[in-house]
């Protein structure tokens, strides 16, 4: 409550912790995970399944210390409070009424003692573990102001930003590339042919396995594929980028249906799958233990699907009880390794790595054969044009607030706390928002290679240097404002020794030399727009 100090332990969740659970689970799971299969084939299975392992135990690492910085920034706010707010004369005359005037005869002379609030020490105050409740949500941004250094805020925004233009321009590429699969016509992609055809990425030409150059594939009359996916995405900017001129939020109606849907076209992929491994429909040939080249791409891709600690405010400080919240953000975890892990084992034994498309969902449509399975390819392959379609504008107006925020920091000194005029507040930032993505999606239809990026460049950014720099720069704000033992945090990370804070900016810096090495290499043999 504004210019109010609530006190510490006073309920304020809307849920249990079971419904906790089962938000972060569907939280962490998203779109990112449809990337994996072809990732995974990529890097081997032995590769594939000790980095996945590892990159899971490093994002629930960096989770409770997500859960840390929260508790120290509901704590620091409220010695905050305490400290700043001035001795009342309406309390002390209360004290002094209680005191004398309601006493009565029998009121027992020896009975249970009521301490006074204690006064306030220089620079302190009375702290307790209750005050690291965390009943106030404080997003990312929130505690980068509290607790970072001015150009600390600055690269925050930054990392933040290039996040958003990342997803942004994901999203971009699999809503149009998702509709040209449903509209145009199979170019001989329905894996009962494979041994004659196959097809480049961007769908622009066919090559035969003899080596000669076929046509490009038509879609619609004389439109072929690239020219329809252009026209896709020209509707997809048409129908969703005005939202960013506007304010709008997420219904929670909106938020349980793409919930459902996402859960129900998962499993989908893994019974068909499955099924279809029983029928002896497999990969030929089987993927390889081990290959160094497809780390980069899984690793980027890893980052991205397990991407959940700057949603973490959201679902955390709603939960009426976060005593067993490390507790649960393991078993949360537990249960989205080993489903990541059978969605990449059943799609790798299922479809060779020529065969496996950027976005999974794709490799289950089809035109021909039993009706069932026709439905459930319209299904999977129509699913991330309506999830994607209805976080565009959320996560593009949420791009658009953090580049003002940006802008505001970096112009503090001209500024002078004035706002923005209203045609740069309402035309200038959204356009700088939304142009740069779908530029980038004009560029090139190369989802694996988006999402690897956005993940293992901004990504671990997001995921591992804000969350783990928080933690300590919170406790490191509290204990030098008012002491050591003012730092009493109960949800304090399990991971709070520095040893692990070295380690992760540690396996930052590795991750970011391997990934942009990679890009480089990709960029110099002209790769990276393929």
């Amino acid at each position: 409550m504004a210019g109010e100090y609530e006190r510490p332990g006073k309920p304020s969740g809307t849920y249990s912790s079971a419904f906790g659970f089962i938000y972060i689970f569907n939280l962490v799971i998203g779109v990112g995970a449809l990337a994996l299969p072809k990732a995974f084939s990529e890097a081997g299975l032995a590769l594939g399944t000790v980095l996945l392992v590892v990159l899971c135990f490093m994002s629930f690492l960096n989770t409770t210390y997500m859960i840390e910085a929260m508790a120290a920034a509901n704590a620091y706010t409220r010695m905050e409070k305490r400290r700043t707010a001035p001795s009342s004369p309406d309390i002390q005359k209360a004290d002094e009424s209680l005191s004398f005037s309601t006493v009565k005869e029998t009121t027992p002379l020896i009975g249970p003692v009521v301490e006074k609030e204690p006064k306030v020490a220089d620079g302190g105050s009375i702290t307790s573990p209750d005050d690291y409740d965390i009943n106030e949500k404080y997003e990312m941004g929130t505690m980068a102001n509290m607790f970072y250094h001015p150009v600390g805020i600055v690269l925050y925004y930054v990392v933040i930003c290039l996040y958003l233009y990342g997803d942004l321009a994901i999203y971009a590429v699999a809503i149009p590339k998702s509709m040209v699969k449903a509209v145009c016509p199979d170019v001989e992609l329905n894996w009962t042919s494979v041994e004659n055809w196959t097809s480049d990425e961007n769908w622009t030409s066919v090559v035969n396995k003899t080596g000669i150059e076929g046509t490009t594939p038509l879609c619609l009359g004389s439109v072929t594929r690239q020219q329809a996916y252009y026209i896709f995405l020209a509707i997809t900017v048409v129908l969703l980028c005005p939202w960013t001129f506007f304010n709008l939020t997420r219904s929670k109606y909106l938020q349980l249906l793409t919930t459902i849907l996402r859960n129900i076209a998962f499993i989908l992929m893994i019974m068909v799958a499955v099924v279809q491994l029983g029928q002896g429909k497999h990969a030929k040939p089987i993927p390889p233990v081990a290959t160094l080249r497809g780390f980069p791409v899984l690793f980027g891709v890893s980052i991205y699907s397990f991407m959940c600690q700057h949603s973490l405010p959201g679902m955390v400080t709603p939960m009426r009880s976060k005593k067993h919240i490390t507790g649960i953000l393991l078993s949360d975890y537990s249960l989205i390794l080993t489903f990541y892990l059978i969605l990449s084992y059943t799609g790798a034994f299922r479809f060779s790595n020529s065969e496996l498309l950027d976005l999974y969902t794709l490799n289950f449509f089809t035109r021909h054969g039993q009706i069932v399975l026709v439905i459930i390819g319209y299904f999977l392959v129509l699913f991330p044009v309506f999830t994607l379609s209805t976080n565009f504008p959320i996560i593009s107006i949420t791009l658009r607030e953090n580049l003002k925020a940006l802008v505001k920091v970096l112009m503090k000194p001209w500024l002078k706390g004035r706002d923005f005029r209203p045609f740069i507040d309402r035309f200038f930032f959204p356009l700088l928002a939304i142009i740069p993505p779908i530029l980038l999606a004009f560029a090139t239809q190369n989802e694996t290679l988006l999402v690897s990026i956005t993940g293992s460049i901004p990504g671990v950014g997001v995921q591992y240097v804000i969350p783990a720099t928080l933690a300590f720069a919170g406790k490191y704000v509290i204990v030098k404002k008012y002491g050591k033992g003012k730092y009493l945090n109960k949800h304090r990370s399990l991971f709070g020794h520095v040893i692990f804070f070295v380690l992760v900016m540690i396996w930052t810096v590795i991750s970011w030399i391997l990934i942009i090495t990679d890009d480089a290499l990709k960029i110099a043999n002209h790769t990276f727009l393929e």
